[in-house]
């Protein structure tokens, strides 16, 4: 059965999973000519059906009567790979106050180096996990003893740390722990993944230092 024009606009839109607001704001036109166009109220004509050829990938001749073939894409797909960046991994004692004396830093505050593709900071810095309450006997999420945490010490609102891997800094202690933040109404925890370890209830008793956003481990 032969297809309408507006029906193949709309179906061709919808193929590539773009929204009447994305074409129109990608064609310089209202999302309610868009609109028009799909419900057959008008046509796209002149620069309008070209440019909306070029943004559905096919021609103005499949747009209009519903032949020739549909443009082929012959770009070369290049991949872009992100060099990755060193980041300076730290001790626990020197995490907790990382972000103020990160200006003043020197070679000799950083034990080894390890790198990431994440996106990150300046100030992110790296840990390494020690202790086994990060150790999951139950599969993943899993953070061994000797793995290598990235850390990012900007994370904005608290509320967006929760369930989330963060580093943090318990009152009247030195070092910073890697911990699970959960909450359970109306209380939140510190949270190991090992399940032989006990959960640290937090209230205004600790700091957040930072979150994980990545872990890399040796084998």
């Amino acid at each position: 059965m032969k297809t309408e024009m507006k029906d193949r606009i709309r179906a061709r839109r919808l193929q590539l999973d773009v929204t009447q607001q994305s074409l129109a704001k990608k064609l310089g036109v209202s999302r309610v000519s868009v609109t028009k166009w799909e419900n057959g109220t008008t046509k796209p004509d002149g620069e309008n059906l070209h440019q909306l050829a070029y943004a559905l990938a096919t021609t103005p001749e499949w747009i209009l009567y519903g032949k020739g073939e549909e443009q082929k894409d012959d770009t070369k797909v290049i991949p872009f790979i992100k060099p990755p960046i060193a980041i300076p991994i730290i001790s626990a004692v020197q995490a907790g106050h990382w972000t103020e004396s990160y200006a003043s830093s020197k070679l000799t505050d950083v034990i080894s180096w390890t790198q990431t593709t994440a996106e990150v900071s300046d100030e992110a810095f790296a840990l390494i996990v020690r202790g086994e309450s990060m150790t999951n006997p139950n599969g993943l999420p899993s953070i061994p003893e000797g793995a290598i945490v990235i850390v990012e010490p900007h994370f904005g609102q608290l509320d967006d740390l929760f369930g989330k891997i963060v580093v943090a800094v318990l009152d009247g202690t030195s070092e910073a722990t890697v911990k699970k933040l959960v909450w359970d109404s109306p209380f939140s925890y510190l949270m190991p993944l090992n399940p032989a370890f006990k959960p640290i209830p937090i209230d205004g008793n600790c700091r957040i230092v930072g979150r994980v956003v990545q872990i890399t481990q040796n084998l």
